[in-house]
């Protein structure tokens, strides 16, 4: 990735943002079901691109040409497909600019049904899990001791992180660990 392709990658960017201005103000019917010009853009983008017109393309011309992938390069895809991870970082990171940090009590009384919510929720889920674990799944059917972590990766955690921990189910032994969640 050069400073060159980042920066064609984002006028390009800004091309489809504008086409697709475009076409929400000629257009009516987009524009009254209140569809965003980035919306607009981002599915020309994907119909010119690898989305529709590359495998349609691909048809006529090898797959080491420049028009592989439709209209759109692939090192302008790579620089793309850095972006979201980026930009949700951005997001996130501005959302209380501007916003007063409220006292300590308040944010307790707002937010403490919620954390003792989520706390009675995971610590049951490890309780439970690892009850179940201890005195019936590694007793009677053998199964690993880590097992009994399993509920709260799965629903607290999510598929994330279960994906995430693949290398520590990997290293402890247990690989098949995996594939419960």
């Amino acid at each position: 990735m050069t400073v060159e392709t980042v920066g064609v990658s984002f006028l390009i960017l800004g091309v489809f943002l504008l086409i697709g201005k475009a076409i929400r103000y000629k257009v009516s019917w987009i524009s009254n079901l209140f569809l965003p010009s980035s919306i607009v853009g981002g599915f020309l983008a994907l119909i010119v691109g690898p989305g529709i017109l590359g495998p349609v393309l691909n048809q006529f011309v090898s797959p080491d040409s420049f028009f592989a992938n439709g209209l759109i390069p692939d090192s302008i895809l790579e620089v793309w497909s850095a972006l979201p991870s980026m930009f949700i970082t951005i997001i996130f990171a501005s959302i209380f600019l501007g916003d007063s940090v409220p006292s300590i009590r308040k944010i307790w009384k707002i937010a403490s049904p919620q954390i003792l919510m989520g706390h009675a929720v995971s610590w049951g889920q490890y309780v439970i899990g690892m009850l179940l674990t201890v005195l019936v799944l590694t007793p009677f059917f053998g199964m690993n001791p880590l097992s009994g972590a399993l509920i709260e990766i799965a629903f607290v955690g999510g598929h994330g992180t279960a994906a995430g921990l693949s290398n520590t189910f990997n290293d402890l032994g247990f690989p098949e660990g995996l594939t419960w969640p």
